[in-house]
């Protein structure tokens, strides 16, 4: 008998993992399965403004300074009670799974637990295996807590499978924190991103008559606001006054991710919130965005390179742009040094040497070839 309730627990820092949970949770339902979702923070709010009835769970995260660089020092502080927050997760997360027949956790390690204490067949959905904390000071402590750090790893190893939501070797956005151990390669599986799949006729000039963009125009550039609240809201502040100064020459088109535009755009078109981003995506000759590994996913599938800003400090964003710009397809520049010079002059780099759209169009072909979804949907049938 095909199992019929499902309890999908979701990653909430951030919106990628409540993306991508939303397009999985969308497909369970229209093939007739009952599902429940668990998330905390950013995930919450999203799944919430999407309209689903999602269940909280206790948040954790990270520590920022006012830069929106990452703490080491405040993520200490702010998750100095990790046990007792981790053991309060688990007891919502019981409470959550014990009438499903299957359990899905996408990198949430209490949904995980949960669903294997109660015994049932449980399939973890992640990109990052083990975490990677990027900080020059502190080296002794950073190896203590790297070595901590392994302890989700563990966890996750008791799925009855493991789905690398990512290209597979060697296009692998996130391979730098997909440090697999052996033991638990047998049960691991690169399914490829979750996103929402990129139309393949879109018409250039319906979706710019939409966006207020001139088809035959100056090279469309996007900026995609993605990634954690404050520190999505940080690099907005930063650079949207530096694309409505370059926007005479290039058309650019900016989405804050839900954030009111706290600065007045003269030339630039700058939207609150795009339903359907993978339209821009795809008539765009260029994305800016930070470097979590769905925004990336969107951008390479369509076949468009990117300048990537990563978060200061963030492991997992770090080791996405290296990926990233050692396959040809972006460039990366540092939230320190953006000024309208440094950006300039990615920008011209990219439009200017078809190299760039050559690598990031391997990334799309190879995309039309996966299909994450039907894996997933096969896998719980």
């Amino acid at each position: 008998m095909l199992p019929r309730r499902i309890h999908l627990g979701v990653c909430g820092i951030g919106y990628g993992h409540a993306a991508r949970s939303l397009i999985i949770l969308r497909e369970l339902e229209r093939r007739g399965f009952t599902v429940t979702v668990s998330s905390y923070g950013d995930g919450l709010r999203y799944l919430i403004s999407a309209g689903v009835n999602a269940l909280p769970s206790p948040p954790v995260s990270y520590g920022v300074l006012p830069e929106g660089k990452v703490s080491i020092k405040m993520t200490i502080y702010r998750n100095i009670m990790l046990p007792v927050r981790f053991l309060e997760q688990l007891s919502y997360e019981l409470g959550y799974v014990e009438d499903a027949d299957l359990v899905l956790s996408d990198s949430r390690v209490s949904t995980t637990l949960a669903g294997k204490i109660l015994g049932k067949t449980t399939f973890t959905i992640l990109n990052q295996f083990n975490i990677r904390i990027e900080y020059p000071r502190y080296r002794r402590l950073i190896e203590v807590l790297e070595a901590a750090c392994y302890a989700p790893g563990e966890i996750w190893g008791l799925s009855d499978e493991i789905l690398v939501a990512d290209y597979p070797p060697p296009y692998t956005i996130s391979k730098r924190n997909l440090v697999i151990p052996n033991r638990f390669l047998g049960k691991t599986s690169f399914i490829g991103p979750i996103i929402e799949r990129p139309e393949e006729d879109v018409r250039r000039d319906d979706v710019c008559e939409i966006y207020g963009l001139d088809p035959r125009g100056g090279p469309i550039i996007f900026y995609h606001a993605s990634g954690p609240s404050y520190e999505r809201r940080i690099l907005t502040r930063q650079i949207l006054p530096i694309l409505d100064e370059i926007a005479g020459e290039y058309q650019v088109i900016a989405t804050l991710g839900g954030d009111e535009p706290e600065y007045a755009a003269k030339h630039l078109k700058v939207y609150r919130w795009i339903d359907d981003p993978m339209k821009i995506f795809a008539i765009s000759d260029l994305v800016i965005c930070r470097a979590g590994q769905t925004t990336l996913a969107k951008a390479l599938a369509s076949g468009k390179p990117v300048i990537m800003i990563p978060i200061p400090a963030h492991g997992e964003q770090l080791g996405n742009a290296l990926s990233v710009a050692e396959s040809g397809a972006g460039i990366i520049l540092e939230q320190d040094k953006l000024s309208r010079e440094t950006l300039e002059s990615a920008i011209k780099r990219i439009l200017s040497n078809e190299s760039f759209r050559e690598s990031a169009e391997e990334y799309r072909r190879l995309h039309t070839k996966l299909n994450p979804i039907e894996q997933i949907c096969s896998r719980v049938a």
